[in-house]
C-alpha cells in the first residue's frame, strides 16, 4: 500500500501542486518554521518558568542573568542532542533499510511482542 502510494507520487507530473491546496504557500524554510513553532509553544515557556527557577540562587548574583544562562545551557544541550540525531539518522536509516537481516529480526521481535501482549490480555483477569 505504501509502496503503491510512492509509485503514484513519483509518476505524478507535478506532485507539489497536487499536495498543496490552492492559495496556500508552503513554508520557505523548515528550520525557521521549526524555530517559530518552538518559540511560540506554550509548553516550552511553562517548562522554563517551572523548572529552571529552582536552580537560580538569589544570593549568587543577578537573578535574570542566572535564568538566562541556565536557559541558554538548556537550549544548547537540546540543540546538540537534536543535531546528533540528525547526523546519525541518515546513515543509520540507510543501513537499516538495506539490511534484510534487520528487517527479518524486527518482524520477529515485533511479532513476539504482539503475541506476548495478546497472551497477557487473554490470561489477565478483568477488574
Amino acid at each position: 500500500m505504501i509502496l503503491d502510494a510512492r509509485e503514484e507520487k513519483a509518476n505524478a507530473p507535478d506532485a507539489i501542486s497536487q499536495e498543496v491546496p490552492q492559495g496556500v504557500n508552503p513554508a520557505r524554510n523548515p528550520l525557521w518554521q521549526g524555530v517559530a513553532t518552538e518559540v511560540l509553544n506554550p509548553k516550552t515557556a511553562l517548562f522554563f518558568l517551572s523548572f529552571i527557577p529552582q536552580f537560580v540562587n538569589r544570593g549568587g548574583g543577578h537573578v535574570f542573568l542566572q535564568f538566562l544562562a541556565l536557559g541558554t545551557i538548556s537550549v544548547v544541550m537540546n540543540t546538540t542532542a537534536d543535531l546528533m540525531v540528525i547526523a546519525l539518522a541518515g546513515p543509520l536509516g540507510e543501513r537499516i533499510r538495506s539490511s534484510s537481516t534487520f528487517r527479518r529480526r524486527q518482524r520477529t521481535v515485533t511479532g513476539a511482542i504482539m503475541i506476548g501482549l495478546g497472551t497477557y490480555l487473554a490470561t489477565s483477569e478483568s477488574k
